[in-house]
């Protein structure tokens, strides 16, 4: 294919540089690398990126270099066009027939949709030239360039959506348009840079930043992928964030080849099922164990070798028998006669036999309260395990940290009246029972005539109300699998995994009845409500305040993400509150017939 005019072939043999870019046109010789973008749901390759490399041992073997170097030659089309040509070619070379459904990320960038040069329709004839279905293709538009016409940048991207082409924003936040650009496009996919990955386990403010993206992406229906991951750490917390998918070294480097295999392979701490609170688990590192007829001088030898190590598991066949401590065993061995004495003893004689240690899925609430109970203790680790068997082991400090940002993140988000968690909690606790795939049971609950007593009565004694009500519901769930949250106002929610609504909003409605009282005057309570004005500024009688309980019982195979569930949750609340008061109404989404 002829990629170059006649004018650029002459402009580029003025130099050697350019002679060999030229040479690199004729011969197609730029070479395709694959890196795979893996699902965190599945743990499998769901795609891989495109990556063009230029001749080996060359100047412009690297692709800043290439790039660069072809856009000052006025070149950046042709090669643009090359690069997307030969991709779809090795791509289809490169993989197995029997993983054939795996999708391509094609890297294009701005300037080149832009190009009032750019042949229409030619990434369609490469994609029909190799026989590549167009919906495995993802257009992912580098965000390097300024996009100077919107109307004819999202013209183009109309017209490869119509193709069957998926899109993905690449680089989010390291170019010119960021959210504008997101906001415009409404990508399939947005791509994070990895300025905002490296160290997210140890930057506090990546990590509020990427909770943001999240958000952001659910709310639009966009999937977040992760790039640049290089350590088990950061990977950690990004799937525990619940990014849909990541890219980096870590888990595979590009290679001419898609194999759909890793170079990374998860441990079993990785995959933490989801708690409503989060889990010692969380915070498990794969630390080296050592067997119980270990003699102390193999240990004392093994700390030598590894510094920074402080504790060493002994574990036989699985089950834990005790710690080492490096500061004790050191300490045993520098005093008097320690070593002559200790040196040749096996390592039980010496090591710790009671270590804090906690199944995998302790909460941290509960492991924190375990070991600030025990204030004699003074080591710095604990030992994790999981039905049974030894995992790993976790750092107090680790957990010190977490519990602290935990406790930053809930006062965040909590609503200051009745200190319940607010939307941002309720949504993302919604989504996560939706993804267990079990039915469960949403509750709404309502104040009934709260205006009018707030109105009457100041709002002071309105936010003691409020405060009253959510110690009823959490008194009434109290023990039970559940979450409550404060939509705002006088509006609360219950999220239960117990499908028995009927005795928990009996119980509810009861518990109201008796609490209500002490905030009327006596002569309320005897005529059972207030003189007050409505919204028409005239006076009239307003009952005294009770709950209208709207009860979804949601199925799961209905629903993906939780604005599905709005317009069901509508119907609970209306039908609650067009019944007068102190009931609830049920919506029953099991008796709706799944879509076929």
């Amino acid at each position: 294919m002829n990629y170059l005019s006649d004018v650029q072939v002459a402009h580029l043999k003025q130099s050697p540089l350019g002679s060999e870019l030229k040479e690199i046109f004729v011969e197609e010789s730029i070479q395709t690398l694959f890196q795979p973008i893996v699902s965190l749901k599945s743990k499998q390759v769901f795609a891989v990126e495109a990556l063009t490399r230029g001749p080996l041992n060359s100047p412009l073997f690297s692709p800043m270099n290439l790039f660069n170097f072809a856009s000052e030659q006025g070149c950046l089309l042709p090669m643009d066009l090359m690069a997307r040509r030969v991709a779809i070619k090795s791509f289809k070379q490169a993989m197995p027939e029997r993983n054939m459904a795996t999708h391509l990320f094609l890297n294009v960038s701005v300037s080149s949709i832009l190009s009032q040069e750019h042949p229409s329709g030619l990434t369609m004839a490469c994609l029909n030239e190799f026989d590549v279905d167009p919906q495995q293709v993802v257009i992912e538009i580098t965000e390097l360039q300024p996009v100077e016409d919107s109307a004819q940048f999202l013209q183009a991207i109309q017209y490869y959506r119509k193709m069957g082409f998926k899109v993905a924003i690449d680089d989010l936040g390291s170019g010119y348009n960021g959210l504008k650009l997101w906001s415009e496009v409404k990508p399939d996919y947005v791509k994070i840079d990895k300025h905002f990955i490296t160290e997210i386990d140890k930057q506090a403010d990546k990590y509020r930043f990427m909770q943001t993206i999240l958000t952001l992406a659910k709310s639009l229906g966009t999937k977040v992928i992760a790039e640049g991951v290089e350590t088990e750490s950061e990977l950690r917390i990004l799937e525990k964030l619940g990014v849909d998918y990541v890219q980096g070294y870590l888990l595979k480097r590009p290679a001419p080849v898609i194999d759909g295999v890793l170079d990374y392979q998860w441990q079993e701490t990785l995959q933490v099922a989801v708690n409503e609170e989060e889990t010692i688990a969380s915070l498990c590192d794969p630390v080296f164990s050592m067997p119980l007829n270990t003699r102390v001088k193999e240990i004392a030898e093994v700390f030598l070798q590894h510094p920074k190590r402080t504790c060493i598991p002994i574990v036989e066949k699985g089950q834990v028998l005790g710690m080492v401590w490096r500061r004790e065993l050191m300490d045993l061995l520098a005093s008097q006669f320690g070593r002559e004495l200790h040196h040749r003893k096996q390592i039980n004689k010496v090591m710790d036999r009671t270590p804090f240690i906690f199944e995998a899925g302790t909460s941290l609430v509960e492991a924190s309260r375990e070991i600030t109970r025990d204030t004699s203790y003074d080591k710095g680790a604990f030992i994790v395990i999981k039905d049974g068997l030894y995992q790993g082991c976790g750092s107090f400090m680790a957990l010190l940290e977490m519990m602290t940002d935990l406790k930053v993140r809930s006062a965040q988000y909590a609503n200051p009246l009745s200190g319940l968690p607010g939307n941002v909690p309720i949504q993302q606790t919604l989504q996560m029972y939706l993804d267990r795939k079990q039915a469960f049971t949403v509750i709404y609950v309502d104040v009934d005539h709260f205006k009018a007593y707030n109105d009457h009565y100041s709002f002071e004694q309105g936010d003691q109300v409020i405060s009253a009500i959510a110690q009823v519901l959490k008194s009434t769930v109290n023990g039970s699998p559940g979450f409550i949250g404060h939509i705002g106002g006088d509006d609360f929610v219950l999220i239960l995994e117990s499908l028995d609504y009927q005795s928990i909003c009996e119980t509810i409605l009861e518990k109201f009845q008796t609490a209500r009282a002490p905030f009327y005057t006596q002569q309320d309570r005897e005529k059972g409500g207030i003189d007050a004005k409505g919204r028409d500024g005239e006076s009239q009688f307003f009952p005294m305040m009770t709950l209208s309980l709207g009860v979804l019982l949601v199925d799961t195979r209905l629903f993906e993400h939780t604005q599905k569930l709005a317009s069901l949750a509508t119907k609970a609340k209306k039908g609650a509150k067009h019944q007068g008061g102190n009931t609830y109404y049920l919506v029953d989404s099991r008796k709706i017939p799944p879509v076929q």
